[in-house]
């Protein structure tokens, strides 16, 4: 029994599932504003480099 509850309360991997829940959240992010970014990434790229750059397309 002593061995079942120093498992459960073992915290050596939380640091690492906290970055991968971080991680997938920014991604989720990126995924709802992509179109937006990729705009903001286009209007960037042509006020520094003079030069239009058109976005992926989305394949649907």
């Amino acid at each position: 029994m002593d061995l079942l509850r120093r498992f459960w309360e073992e915290e050596d991997g939380m640091g690492t599932v906290e970055i991968v829940m971080i991680i997938a959240a920014l991604m989720c992010v990126a995924l709802l504003f992509r179109e937006q970014i990729y705009g903001f990434a286009e209007r960037t790229m042509k006020v520094v480099f003079g030069t239009d750059v058109s976005a992926p397309s989305s394949g649907g």
